[in-house]
């Protein structure tokens, strides 16, 4: 891998998020907005935000199209975020997110119907990039409708015979057909990957039973996360369990996307994966502490690294994990 390798984000399923904050939530009643706040949002261009302010430079691919579309365009200029878009006829999604307290409500819509020309000018961009042996390509989040659950898969076979290392984040039977590609790394959390497959995992027994399955498949790196229980990097060489500070809560929508994003900045400085682990927690929990799906701030991040415990779950058999 070389020392500065390229990373793209890839987001089939962008959106603008909005973000508002009531007292309380009550269904058959009147519920008053105290504040609101509109944030660019879908996770690839989440984990683009994220390492733009920690300093790595990335460029984030995804459709954009109507009204929504021109609004994410702009919100994503005036963040400096290096992007390329193919234009689409539908209006892109709005995702409505609904917070009292720590309880959050969150609408999404499903997203624009992609046209089978939409979807090969998108594919003809992501197959056109100047791929070098160590360039990284993260895919995250939903595919909208006329997007086949394979596609993820599709494109991993393509960019690992180019010598590009893929990560994948997504969710249900994307997440499964994408793993049939073999991704280089993947991040669900722990639902996600009880979903996938199919395995209830309660003890620290069956879980590292199923991610060895995974590293099994082919799979190098299984990052697992569950919130403010930490969370898990597994491979064959390595079982490390990051455990995070506690904070005060605000928003905890992203904070998946910021985990990654921190992942891969220490990855692409070539860093240890200890260290990777704890600057992925260290982003994931700076993200906590912004509301809506604004990021945090380098000296966010930096603060919180510094409190971050990273142990070796190999040498325990008890973790504050579920």
């Amino acid at each position: 891998m070389t020392s500065h390798p390229a990373v793209y984000t890839l987001s089939f399923n962008s959106c603008v998020d909005h973000t508002f904050y009531l007292n309380s939530i009550r269904f058959d009643d009147i519920n008053r907005i105290e504040k609101s706040r509109v944030d660019a949002g879908g996770k690839g261009l989440n984990v683009a935000r994220m390492l733009h302010i920690l300093g790595y430079q990335c460029e984030a691919l995804t459709f954009l199209g109507g009204p929504n579309g021109t609004i994410l365009k702009k919100l994503l200029e005036d963040e400096r975020i290096p992007f390329r878009y193919v234009p689409i006829k539908g209006n892109t999604r709005s995702i409505f997110n609904f917070i009292a307290g720590k309880k959050v409500l969150r609408i999404n819509e499903k997203g624009p119907l992609i046209s089978r020309k939409e979807k090969d000018a998108f594919l003809n961009l992501v197959y056109s990039l100047n791929f070098s042996k160590g360039d990284i390509l993260s895919i995250s989040g939903s595919v909208p409708p006329g997007i086949e659950k394979s596609i993820c898969r599709d494109i991993i076979k393509k960019l690992r015979t180019k010598g590009g290392i893929v990560t994948l984040d997504t969710d249900g039977e994307t997440l499964k057909e994408g793993i049939k590609g073999i991704p280089h790394i993947i991040k669900p959390n722990l639902w996600e990957l009880t979903r996938i497959t199919g395995r209830r995992i309660r003890s620290f027994h069956s879980l590292k039973d199923t991610l060895n399955s995974l590293i099994d498949s082919g799979i190098s790196t299984v990052l697992l996360t569950n919130g403010e229980n930490g969370a898990i990097l597994f491979s064959r060489k390595h079982f490390l369990y990051g455990r995070p500070p506690a904070v005060k809560v605000l928003s905890t929508i992203g904070c998946g996307d910021a985990f990654l994003a921190g992942f891969l900045y220490g990855y692409c400085k070539n860093k240890p994966p200890e260290e990777c682990l704890r600057l992925a927690v260290a982003a994931g929990t700076a993200k906590v502490l912004k509301e809506g799906t604004s990021m945090p701030g380098r000296s966010d991040v930096m603060k919180i690294l510094k409190k971050v415990k990273i142990v070796n779950a190999s040498e325990t058999t008890t973790l504050s994990f579920f």
